[in-house]
């Protein structure tokens, strides 16, 4: 089922989801009418999603990587819409941001990354 979070919810909703998240195996895919289909990252482990509200205006950005040194980041600006829908088995999920021209990006948490795998089973 998905969940639409209230614009009001953004960054409380963004700092729980990147706790939770962190390490993540991810796909970033960027679906639009006018440039249709573009992953822009995959496999990569989720390194977290901020929101900003200031006087430049209102931004999203996604960052997945291996390394402060060796990452990846998406910026989306004018966001008006977040939901997000869990997995069948309620582990991972897909969380669908929408800008105003309609873009859509889809970040989908795969499986828990290798460092928390790895945490687990030592701890």
């Amino acid at each position: 089922m998905t969940q639409e979070i209230q614009k009001s919810d953004w960054k409380s909703f963004f700092e729980k989801l990147s706790k939770e998240k962190f390490g993540w195996d991810t796909n970033v895919q960027v679906l639009s009418d006018a440039t249709g289909a573009n992953m822009i990252a995959e496999g990569l482990p989720f390194n977290g999603v901020t929101y900003e509200d200031n006087e430049e205006g209102q931004s999203i950005e996604i960052t997945t990587g291996l390394s402060a040194e060796d990452h990846d980041s998406h910026t989306i600006l004018d966001p008006q819409k977040v939901a997000f829908q869990k997995n069948e088995d309620g582990e991972g999920g897909t969380l669908d941001i929408e800008d105003g021209s309609g873009a859509k990006t889809l970040i989908s948490f795969l499986s828990a990354g290798r460092e928390k795998s790895r945490d687990m089973a030592s701890g």
